[in-house]
């Protein structure tokens, strides 16, 4: 990517690559769990805003809703449950100053975004990897013999791409999750075992 700061685009794109870079460093750095967790909801925004800027604006919502939503919830979700010593406690939220902080970044965040997909249609000197392969699937969705539904667009273009180029590694990552779950499990019910025989 070529940077042309006479456009917008390029200087969104060097916001939201600061955001990520520095809130992975806290991940890795930070001594406390449940502000690393936090942090790394604070990379996944960012790699939504920089999918924004790309006009990849399917990608964008799915990475805030399953990746900083879903998945992050779960995460700190198992590690304040398992472990309940006293760096997991926030002195944050204690604090009115810190609090009205956070808020206004949320804002400046929001607002950074918005203009992000308002701007995000002509990036200069940048092949768009997802406008430049909306025509090259186009599904023909026969509901009947002589209404055939045609489906173009963003949406359908990320799904064409899943389950027509990518499909094996979909799959494979698909095993790897359910394998994942099963160890859960596993490993969960002997720590059952262990504590009833002692």
């Amino acid at each position: 990517m070529i940077l042309d700061f006479d456009h917008p685009q390029s200087i969104f794109f060097l916001v939201f690559a600061g955001i990520v870079i520095g809130s992975s460093l806290a991940v890795v750095l930070h001594k406390n769990p449940v502000v690393s967790a936090a942090s790394l909801v604070l990379s996944f925004f960012g790699l939504a805003g920089i999918y924004a800027v790309m006009n990849a604006i399917f990608i964008a919502t799915m990475q805030i809703l399953v990746y900083a939503g879903a998945i992050m919830v779960l995460v700190i979700f198992v590690i304040m449950l398992l472990s309940l010593r006293e760096e997991t406690h926030l002195e944050i939220w204690r604090n009115p100053l810190k609090q009205g902080g956070i808020v206004f970044l949320v804002i400046l965040y929001g607002g950074l975004l918005i203009s992000a997909m308002n701007y995000s249609p002509d990036i200069p000197n940048v092949k768009n990897p997802i406008a430049s392969n909306q025509e090259k699937y186009e599904y023909q969705l026969k509901q009947g013999p002589d209404s055939p539904v045609v489906a173009k667009g963003n949406t359908a273009t990320v799904g064409a791409s899943t389950f027509l180029d990518f499909l094996l590694p979909f799959e494979l990552v698909s095993v790897l999750l359910l394998a994942a779950v099963i160890g859960a499990v596993v490993i969960a019910k002997r720590d059952k075992v262990k504590e009833t025989e002692i």
